[in-house]
């Protein structure tokens, strides 16, 4: 029998139902701030072993698994919850718990009491900073994906929009499943109406960069790397409900488009926009103010953000220079997920401050959004086309980030 096995056949059972209280609470509150199978997993068993117990677990979006013990002596509990959303601030709190526990600095009933307050502590921004941020990742994205000082105003306006859509929604459960759908119609309409006024705005750029924030490119890329990872269960369920907000997205896209011409008139949804050659500079700088604050992350995590970003737009303009948009995204993960790995071993702090932000940049979800309204324009070649590019960034992307965690392994993070 094993070390572990020894030592939790050792633990009295109330023992071992308090740690256990301990790992399920860190566990829910890993779910609460959108923490993938993978790195929720792996520092629920490196919690475990600290704490002296055998344990085995498994992980969804929506539920926890955890059983402690062996054969007969096993036990099991479940922990349900809601989906999470990025909250970076409480992330990096949660890591500091574990290294304190881990150091002894803080005893088990200290530990869970810590992670209870955090997991029940307010958004570290509030609804007019949150609104912000929507607004500055709306304006910076428009000139990343091709927009000049035109679709940036634009941008800024429906990403505004699309800010108060969700704030307004999300607090309700029936009405929250409207925000894609209801987004995307607006905004396109909208901007239908504003480009009819205004012919030389490009009317995709903007409103791409307007429901930028609503793209799930971010779970397409989590997803890939948990079924990389063999999490197949939570790799599977979150890829169905990436895909599920692509087709919402795209059919509000339709339907404020189909709307917008019936009302206003035919207008050329792929137009092209003159920029200059710094603008993508000055977009990158808003977008990680925007993400700083959509992401909750702390104030003194900006510049390291920034610089997040700037690597991956970096990567891509490679892949756009050398026409090889795959490549790009490899080389823009790997140098993200190397930059985020040494940021953790000189900081301590969670390597998702740099690897989210980065990725964001980087997901193909406009890609994937492009290929879906293609579809639904009948254009059945050139939407499976993109498509199948959207999926392979995808791959390009959890390539990297995987490579990245092979060169320089980072220290046991969140």
């Amino acid at each position: 029998m094993t070390d572990h096995a020894d030592a939790t056949e050792n633990v009295q059972p109330y023992e071992s139902n308090r740690y256990a209280a301990l790992v399920l609470n860190l566990g829910r509150a890993l779910l609460h701030v959108g923490s993938p199978a993978h790195r929720l997993e792996d520092a629920m068993q490196i919690m475990a072993t600290r704490l002296g117990l055998q344990a085995e677990f498994f992980s969804t979006p929506t539920a926890l698994i955890v059983s402690l013990g062996d054969g007969e002596k096993q036990r099991t509990f479940l922990a349900r919850s809601a989906p999470g959303s990025t909250n970076l601030a409480k992330l990096a709190d949660l890591t500091e718990v574990m290294e304190q526990l881990a150091s002894g600095a803080l005893s088990p009933e200290q530990a869970d009491e810590r992670v209870r307050i955090i997991d029940q502590a307010p958004p570290l921004y509030g609804y007019w900073l949150q609104l912000l941020g929507f607004s500055l990742l709306s304006t910076g994205i428009a000139p990343i994906i091709g927009g000049g000082w035109r679709e940036m105003l634009l941008a800024l306006a429906l990403g505004t929009l699309t800010g108060l859509i969700v704030l307004w929604l999300r607090n309700h459960v029936e009405r929250s499943r409207l925000i894609a759908p209801l987004a995307a119609s607006i905004t396109t309409f909208l901007g239908m109406a504003w480009c009819h006024i205004d012919p030389a705005t490009a009317l995709l750029p903007a409103v791409i960069a307007s429901i930028i924030a609503l793209l799930p490119g971010m779970d397409l890329t989590t997803a890939s790397r948990e079924l990389a990872t063999g999490h197949l269960v939570s790799g599977s369920s979150r890829l169905a409900y990436a895909l599920m907000v692509f087709a919402l997205l795209a059919m509000g896209l339709v339907m404020g488009g189909l709307a917008g011409q019936w009302l206003i008139g035919p207008l050329d949804l792929t137009g092209t926009a003159l920029a200059p050659s710094w603008l993508p500079v000055a977009g990158v700088i808003l977008a990680a103010l925007g993400l700083m604050l959509l992401n909750q992350a702390q104030l003194r995590n900006w510049i390291w953000i920034l610089l997040a970003c700037a690597i991956a737009h970096a990567g891509s303009r490679i892949g756009l220079l050398i026409e090889a948009p795959v490549v790009g995204a490899f080389i823009g993960a790997l140098s993200v997920g190397l930059a985020g790995n040494l940021f953790v071993t000189l900081t301590g702090r969670p390597g998702s401050i740099m690897h989210l932000p980065g990725l964001i940049l980087l997901v193909p979800g406009s890609i994937g959004l492009r290929s879906l309204t293609t579809l639904l324009a009948d254009d059945v070649v050139s939407g499976i086309e993109t498509a199948m590019m959207a999926g392979m960034i995808a791959v390009a992307l959890t390539t990297g980030m995987i490579l990245a965690s092979v060169l320089l392994p980072p220290k046991t993070s969140l």
